[in-house]
């Protein structure tokens, strides 16, 4: 019988799932939480606007800018004190429509996501490869 592979070390670290108000409104949900080095993180997600038309698209992304915005004030008092990862839906895990928010304050924490997300994603991509081949 076959081993699973192990999985990543998880890095996400004190996650909480929240629904504020304006969310619950758009059927939405905040994922909150660190990874090392790095206090404010952030998750917006969306799964009955995945595949809506063109305006329901714009109108979500709309709002999930302006929360990033927000919350980079919350976190550190600079509304512009922020970078996002979005990916499309052809090439994300998920069916759901998602917005990483990362609240940084220093050049090299912004390279120290970029470090995160490159290793995550070789180390998927490489799992991915081994259970192909086997």
């Amino acid at each position: 019988m076959d081993k699973p592979l192990k999985t990543m070390p998880h890095f996400m670290l004190n996650r909480k799932v929240t629904t504020p108000t304006e969310y619950r409104r758009r059927n939405c949900v905040m994922v909150s939480y660190q990874l090392p080095l790095l206090k404010h993180c952030f998750i917006l997600c969306s799964d009955q606007n995945a595949n809506g038309g063109q305006d329901e698209r714009y109108a979500l992304m709309t709002f999930f800018l302006k929360e990033a915005e927000r919350l980079a004030q919350d976190c550190v008092g600079d509304a512009q004190a922020f970078m996002l990862v979005h990916s499309g839906m052809t090439i994300r895990k998920r069916s759901g429509w998602h917005l990483h928010v990362f609240v940084i304050e220093h050049r090299w924490q912004k390279a120290w996501v970029y470090a995160v997300l490159g290793v995550k994603n070789a180390t998927l991509a490489m799992a991915s490869l081994v259970r192909i081949t086997l």
